[in-house]
């Protein structure tokens, strides 16, 4: 019998001639969206048989899907309609996915929420369809499949398909290491601009950026030709949110003064992630704490794991794909840094999907048909118990 990922994205998604890798790339993406969206509204009806037990009504399909509206996406859909005028805390959310919600909402039916899943869903089968053209580039069509899945099946996947930023940076983030990768180095850099508008983080995508720009020149300086200023217009987002920041608020670092409203801080590097380990009360292991902890401390480990992968052992990279490693590096050290509020960690589990390296390793695993359902069993498992969670307005998975 083939696996999950073999079977099903070979109905949907046959191999195609070279000249259009985008079509079996979009299939795949179609494909994946719709099944786990499908799934998701599975998981969404069954959470909600307890509040229906106990007397509440019943959902109906639209309640169900704007449910998925928690926590951080009612802040970005107030940015969107009102601005930033809302409070000190709310600059700490960069501008690109609210604006786009406020595009969409002025052309879709509905309001604000609406948008806001309207936007991050297209985004999610974009990040999906480039994720399969940059793991088909580095590793072949099967490969391809497979790190598409693996990144819908991860255990806070769930985030790409509400009204988060996630699958929008996620998008801008591959899309630039691709765009790199094969050359184009202008769109490399307008993509990684509007990546560090949507999120701080897109700052470090110079530096892969920069290394594989490097490697195409062999390493020889008076090879460097114009397109290396490509890289400076990475930073641009951030600059122009300042600047705006600057007019708009008066203080061109609202954006990192705000983290002080959320508690974020950061520490030597790796010190957030011995404080989340420490922050694991064995006498009440079931506890929100507790859990929080284990969730946030346990899959940044498990991330930093298969990232050593890439580097010692049979699936290790090639040296040309190191861009790659460095993308994941400096991802997992930057959360391993930061503390947020009493949680340190709190919502590194989410972020660590953004470390595209341990994606590729999972799918170059995932070529072993037990490795491969053991990796969607589990990870899809996972995913339906934390949708469920966050439904119910747990801050455990924020």
């Amino acid at each position: 019998m083939q696996s999950l990922t073999e079977s099903t994205t070979f109905a949907a998604a046959p191999e195609t001639p070279a000249r259009r890798p985008w079509h079996a790339a979009l299939r795949t993406a179609v494909t994946v969206w719709v099944v786990f969206t499908v799934a998701h509204l599975a998981v969404s009806a069954l959470a909600w048989l307890p509040r229906a037990g106990a007397g509440a009504a019943s959902p109906d399909l639209w309640t169900m899907v704007l449910g998925w509206n928690n926590w951080d996406a009612g802040h970005y859909v107030r940015i969107a309609e009102s601005g930033y005028h809302l409070g000190p805390g709310f600059p700490a959310f960069f501008p690109l996915f609210p604006l786009l919600i406020h595009v969409v909402n002025a052309v879709a039916p509905g309001d604000g929420l609406v948008a806001a899943l309207l936007v991050a869903n297209a985004a999610a089968i974009g990040a999906f369809a480039v994720l399969h053209r940059l793991a088909e580039h580095e590793f072949g069509p099967p490969a391809a499949r497979r790190a598409t899945w693996y990144l819908a099946a991860f255990p806070m996947g769930f985030f790409l398909f509400i009204g988060y930023n996630e699958s929008l940076f996620l998008l801008l983030a591959v899309g630039a290491l691709y765009a790199g990768r094969r050359g184009h180095w202008w769109l490399a850099g307008a993509l990684g601009a509007l990546a560090s508008a949507t999120r701080l983080f897109g700052l470090l995508l110079m530096l892969p950026l920069a290394i594989e720009y490097l490697r195409q020149i062999d390493w020889q300086p008076r090879r460097i030709r114009a397109e290396v200023l490509a890289l400076a217009l990475v930073p641009l987002g951030v600059v122009a949110y300042s600047v705006y920041c600057a007019v708009e608020l008066g203080d061109p670092l609202a954006f990192s003064v705000a983290q002080d409203e959320w508690g974020r801080r950061y520490t030597f590097p790796g010190g957030a992630w011995v404080t989340a380990v420490q922050q694991i009360d064995g006498d009440d292991l079931l506890g929100k704490a507790t859990l929080g902890a284990l969730v946030d401390a346990g899959t940044t480990l498990l991330a930093l794991v298969l990232l050593a992968l890439t580097v010692a052992g049979p699936w290790k990279f090639r040296r040309d794909q190191m861009y790659l490693v460095v993308q994941a590096g400096l991802t997992l050290l930057l959360l391993m840094s930061t503390e947020v509020g009493g949680r340190s960690m709190q919502s590194a589990a989410r972020y660590a999907m953004e470390a595209v390296a341990i994606l590729l390793v999972l799918a170059r695993i995932g070529a072993d048909r037990t490795a491969d359902r053991v990796v969607l069993v589990t990870g899809v498992s996972l995913h339906a118990v934390f949708l469920a969670v966050f439904m119910a307005g747990t801050f455990l998975v924020a």
